[in-house]
């Protein structure tokens, strides 16, 4: 989606496997959950982050996913040689173990093999700073005992020091060339420190001093899928299986192989843990082996009692807890989920790994402060983590904190182009280089694509484009890195570019609803009419199959607004929105929100209402109503006003900062903050000046802050939404037949609904001899002067034929255009070539800052409205500058605010027609009969000081009128109900 009307979830880079939305939507495909650490920690799982997390129980240890002691590995007791402190394969010697103070050397044998005894004990147990102590008593003693030194190794292994562990065992061999253990010992250190063709040479010497050792042969499996050898790995473990085919480990390390191998290896893989538990039912690794290979298969049900019975089995089992939560995810039962995953965090207090994953599951429930602290102490722990940077970056991002969140994007993409090609990479691009590369390339894609979707929410569209053109070309192929780059080309207003890019994208993907949408709002924003009705007719069939779908359709409100559709639709665009934002509300975790008491107003009480906005500043919002603010009756009403965007230094910001009695920019509160502050402030009325507009965060009102909640003024439409009832309009824009295009009830303004602050704000325009000349605008002096100066968007063909067919009925004529956007002017020209009239007679002008466009405005002899989106603010500018207007009100709200700002002038019999056929005689009739025409002009500028529509003052106390009623209605009890004061 391109239109800020929803803020996007950004894009989840997983930990150590897959992705994606957001951008969820990111927009597009790329726009989903939370990534998850990769439990499949199987001989062939190639972790392309992270670090292994290997569990290693028996001296000889297990570098698989085996949880047991590995069989066959006791500690050697084998005799010491006397020798000295010598390296037999140049790997570092031995450092020195200064014994422990507490602990005695021991006098003699019986001391010595009790001292040797408790060390092993310790190290069964798990204490192996104890088995160390005890370790370094008999070691100072005799520094040669094979057994002694092979029990050493092992604990370093345990305690992570594998250089240690390559000393000891090496001088093992050293000493005892023949101990296959020490050889085995060594191997699995080797492999540890990423050394996978040493560890190999060291498994068969092992395997050659002991063929029937069935420990070197399963970890030797590890190290050759490391390798990417994985037919060998497989006659690895069955050479272990035939010497003893009762080994469940290996069982369940060659069912994770297969497993490992995708959908061509699950029967092979199931079979492999059938009989592991065939073999012992209590084995829990299978359990949790069976359950990976249902999650990897979407059936999370099946997964989930897997998981279950696995960690019933053993009750700290961490990797099955993971999976666990995975599925759990999955399922939607995220408490769940974020018990599995805290149970993690509790088994592993130092993983970054698990630390993010349950970070994740905050994030989908919601839980920001929790997620963001979670992903901040997952940094902590592992600051070379560039995927907790990406997701923190969503976190920051949701709860509005932008420029954090972008600090976040950049770090882990900086993390990744620095990042060193760690052992696992490096085996990953030396098994698949193809599929090494384009994972690479997604990872780097997903952290872009998350930066250009905040830049571009941001403004910052140069920026943006460069950020989605990194994504283009890293994955060229992919639909959606086009669709987005096109989307932010066209905020920068390039629509030429963005039109292509949106092809290429539907190219590459021509069932792509979203992107098949934004191409035809970008044909539309330039007047690009060829096969406009087929484009339209198709476009309606996919709006309605998404939601038929439950899914969001891929047109916005905001777009559906200006569309050919039928007000039954568009109704069903609005809501589905408004639907997604009370879920996304919902998943927020915000408590119920207390609100003021239904009581009606005692003497000298004054009504709370309060204004959320992302337009206080250089928006056409604020310029209607900068004095609407401070312009309510203080003695009635207390006035607060909500700043959804920082201020833009703007004069408008300025003066309504100044104006407003509470002025609060909330640009960077989360959304459940904002509510909660309404809430706490004790709002009555809370009226939605956004509605489905850029900038929107309609969240803010789906998490009901105020008692009565309404829509006004940004989105000239109905929301379609459940929490705003109210929708504050007029007799003219909402009449009785029309009411079936709203979802809202209807407050009733008893003139135009429409405010504007021209009466205040622009009276230099009354003085015509300060006014712009014809000449200095580019414009003909002595011709009629037909003008439009809404953007092309509102444009459509029928209206075009129009206004070519009045333009050659009053042959001294011109039509004077806004180039808005600059794109437009040559389709326009050619469609006028296509329609027999000569382009040159139609004149294309530059958007203006707001004074000069007003006061050129009524430089025009008739202002030509479109139809399907009217002139709102454009309207009060050309009426205003005293240049009549002629409008066709048709069926929607947005096509009928032009006829209730004639009508609020007094003269809208004049103005307002009832068909396309009269539209173009009363054109044509203002055109040729001067008098008819300039005492239409006339009385238009006599009544400005004295009508309605620009009656500020009167207006802000009808407006006032309307909330005292909905206060009132509330009191009652009732619910809203439609009302006209």
């Amino acid at each position: 989606m391109d239109v800020g009307a929803l803020s996007h979830h950004g894009v989840l880079l997983p930990f150590m496997q897959q992705q994606s939305a957001s951008s969820q939507q990111s927009q597009y495909g790329s726009w989903r959950g939370a990534g998850e650490v990769a439990v499949n920690r199987n001989a062939g799982s190639t972790a392309p982050y992270g670090h292994g997390l290997a569990e290693y129980a028996g001296y000889a240890g297990n570098t698989t996913n085996s949880a047991v002691p590995s069989r066959g590995s006791a500690v050697s007791t084998a005799h010491a040689h006397q020798s000295q402190h010598l390296s037999a394969s140049g790997f570092a010697t031995p450092q020195a173990m200064p014994q422990a103070a507490h602990i005695a050397a021991p006098t003699s044998n019986a001391e010595y093999e009790a001292l040797r005894n408790q060390a092993h004990e310790a190290y069964r147990g798990g204490d192996f700073h104890r088995a160390l102590q005890l370790c370094q008593s008999v070691y100072l003693v005799n520094p040669n005992k094979t057994d002694v030194l092979l029990l050493i190794g092992a604990i370093y292994y345990q305690m992570g020091n594998y250089e240690q562990c390559i000393a000891f065992n090496d001088r093992c061999i050293l000493l005892d060339p023949h101990m296959a253990e020490a050889h085995a010992n060594l191997a699995n250190a080797l492999q540890q420190l990423g050394n996978f063709d040493m560890a190999v040479i060291y498994y068969q010497s092992a395997l050659r001093l002991k063929p029937s050792f069935t420990d070197a042969y399963n970890n030797m499996a590890s190290a050759l899928v490391q390798k990417g050898l994985i037919p060998q790995a497989v006659e690895c473990y069955n050479a272990a299986l035939q010497i003893n085919p009762n080994l469940v480990d290996v069982h369940n390390n060659l069912g994770d192989l297969w497993r490992a191998q995708g959908q061509v290896g699950r029967q092979a893989a199931q079979q492999c843990y059938s009989e592991a538990l065939r073999i012992d039912n209590t084995y829990a690794p299978a359990w949790r082996g069976l359950g990976d290979m249902f999650r990897e298969n979407n059936e999370h049900s099946q997964a989930v009692t897997c998981y279950q019975e696995a960690v019933r089995l053993r009750a700290s089992y961490a990797d099955a807890f993971t999976g666990m939560g995975v599925s759990l995810k999955e399922l939607k039962r995220k408490e769940e989920a974020e018990h599995c995953f805290a149970q993690v965090v509790r088994l592993r207090p130092h993983c970054a790994l698990s630390l993010g994953n349950l970070a994740g599951v905050y994030y989908e429930q919601g839980k920001l402060n929790e997620a963001i602290q979670s992903y901040q102490e997952a940094i902590a722990r592992e600051p070379n983590f560039p995927e907790a940077y990406n997701n923190l970056g969503n976190a920051l991002r949701e709860a509005s904190r932008p420029d954090e969140a972008i600090a976040c994007y950049t770090m882990c993409i900086q993390l990744q182009f620095a990042r060193p090609q760690n052992a696992q990479m490096a085996r990953a691009l030396q098994a698949n280089p193809q599929m090494a590369a384009m994972q690479q390339a997604q990872r780097l894609g997903v952290a872009y694509n998350n930066l250009g979707g905040i830049l571009k929410m941001q403004g910052r569209a140069a920026e943006a484009i460069a950020c989605y053109e990194h994504v283009a070309l890293l994955q060229p192929d992919s639909p959606e890195a086009h669709a987005n780059l096109a989307s932010a080309y066209k905020d920068a207003a390039r629509q030429d570019t963005a039109i292509a890019s949106y092809r290429r994208a539907l190219q590459l993907r021509p069932d792509f609803p979203e992107a098949f949408a934004n191409l035809v709002h970008s044909l539309q924003c330039i007047c690009e009419w060829q096969d406009r009705q087929t484009l339209f007719v198709r476009l309606e069939g996919e709006v309605r199959r998404e939601l038929a779908a439950d899914r969001l359709p891929p047109v916005q409100p905001f777009h559906a607004m200006a569309y050919p559709f039928s007000a039954e639709l568009a109704l069903k665009i609005s809501a589905k929105y408004a639907e997604y934002c009370a879920v996304t509300a919902a998943r927020m975790g915000v408590p119920k929100l207390p609100h003021p008491p239904a009581q009606p107003l005692q003497a000298g009480q004054r009504l709370r209402i309060g204004y959320v906005s992302g337009d206080f500043g250089n928006h056409p919002l604020s310029h209607l109503m900068a004095s609407v603010f401070g312009g309510h009756d203080r003695s009635r009403l207390e006035v607060f006003c909500y700043a959804l965007s920082p201020s833009d230094g703007s004069e408008w910001r300025h003066r309504i900062e100044q104006e407003a009695e509470h002025f609060l920019d909330v640009s960077a509160w989360s959304v459940g903050d904002i509510a909660g502050k309404i809430s706490s402030d004790e709002v009555q009325v809370a009226i939605n000046l956004n509605g489905y507009t850029k900038g929107a965060r309609n969240e803010i009102f789906a998490l009901l802050p105020a008692p009565v909640q309404t829509s006004y003024m940004g989105f000239p439409a109905t929301t379609g939404a459940s929490f705003l009832p109210y929708l504050i309009t007029d007799r003219v824009v909402a009449p009785d037949n029309c009411q079936h295009c709203y979802s809202e009830h209807l407050a009733y303004m008893p003139n135009c609904y429409f405010v504007n602050d021209y009466k205040a704000a622009h009276q230099d325009v009354l003085d015509e001899a300060n006014l712009p000349t014809r000449t200095e605008n580019g414009l003909p002096e002595n011709r009629i002067i037909y003008a439009c100066s809404n953007q092309l968007y509102k444009y459509d063909p029928e209206t075009f034929n129009s206004w070519c067919n009045i333009l050659k009925r009053v042959p001294d004529s011109v039509l004077w255009l806004l180039r808005f956007p600059p794109y437009g002017e040559p389709m326009i020209r050619q469609e006028a070539a296509n329609r027999g009239l000569d382009p040159n007679r139609i004149i294309f002008t530059d958007v203006a800052n707001k004074p000069v466009h007003i006061r050129r405005s009524g430089l025009g002899d008739v202002f030509l409205d479109t139809p399907l989106c009217n002139a709102h603010t454009t309207g009060c500018d050309v009426l205003w500058g005293g240049c009549p207007m002629i409008t066709l009100p048709l069926e929607r709200m947005a096509s009928r605010v032009a006829a209730s700002l004639c009508y609020a002038t007094g003269l809208g019999h004049e103005m307002v027609v009832n068909s396309q056929q009269e539209y173009e005689e009363k054109a044509v009739e203002l055109g040729l009969n001067h008098n008819k025409r300039l005492g239409l002009r006339q009385r238009l500028k006599d009544v400005r000081l004295s009508c309605p529509l620009f009656d500020t003052t009167q207006w802000v106390r009808d407006l006032e009128k309307v909330y005292f009623k909905m206060w009132d209605i509330h009191c009652e009890g009732q619910g809203p109900r439609t009302f006209d004061v």
